[in-house]
């Protein structure tokens, strides 16, 4: 069965050599994730040389395989490449952890706009300075909220339901922080809250990525603690 050519934005999600001159790159489209076969990438003369890299945004144009699931691409132009990332590390570990949720979580089909418009957004949301940790937990509710997860949250009493009849005491702060993280200026209560999303992670999600705990040791200046945003 023959395939076919199809078009659309795509934020580049992992790259992985394939052969000594290959790369296999994954995506993730408002259709869902794709994984493509960059033949001849890193030859001298590739048409691809610098049009893709992590954290861009690009419009990609690939050969859709009938069979498998590594699909061949066909062109490559970027559309948001993030260059303030490049000099900050401690932005390209959150962008890191975004990616990694993303790549876990997001679905297939258009249910997976959703999913795309956050981690775009959520990447351009890096390349400005400062409020990191209340971006990271902002992106994680989000994405719980994406997942079909986010937690039933009492703010009055103080908790957040857990599986089953378990339930995790939180303060009414913490709790309103986790209903809306983006109105939070206090990194003591992000902090909190961001503890309360670690735990719910290892009940729903079969434990803690390595990149959550990277992205949130260093979105916290070690000069002044775990109570002030970088």
């Amino acid at each position: 069965m023959a395939g076919e050519t199809e078009k659309s934005r795509a934020v580049c999600l992992s790259i992985r050599p394939w052969s000594r001159t290959s790369h296999v790159v994954g995506w993730l489209t408002p259709r869902g994730k794709v994984a493509t076969c960059v033949k001849g990438a890193v030859r001298p003369k590739s048409a691809f040389l610098g049009q893709y890299d992590l954290n861009y945004t690009c419009e990609i144009v690939w050969y859709s395989r009938a069979k498998g699931d590594l699909h061949a691409l066909r062109e490559c132009s970027p559309v948001e490449m993030r260059e303030n990332l490049r000099g900050d590390w401690r932005s390209l570990l959150a962008a890191g952890h975004f990616r990694a949720v993303a790549s876990d979580l997001a679905p297939a089909g258009p249910e997976a706009q959703g999913w795309f418009d956050a981690l775009d957004g959520a990447l351009d949301s890096l390349c400005v300075s400062g409020d990191r940790l209340r971006k990271l937990v902002s992106f994680e509710v989000e994405a719980l909220r994406l997942a079909g997860l986010s937690p039933e949250i009492e703010a009055e009493s103080g908790f957040f339901a857990l599986r089953g009849e378990r339930r995790l005491p939180v303060s009414g702060d913490v709790a309103r922080c986790l209903a809306r993280p983006d109105a939070e200026k206090n990194p003591q209560i992000l902090l909190d809250a961001a503890r309360a999303i670690g735990v719910f992670y290892s009940f729903h999600l079969d434990g803690v990525p390595e990149t959550r705990r990277a992205a949130f040791r260093a979105a916290v200046t070690k000069e002044e603690g775990e109570r002030t945003l970088t």
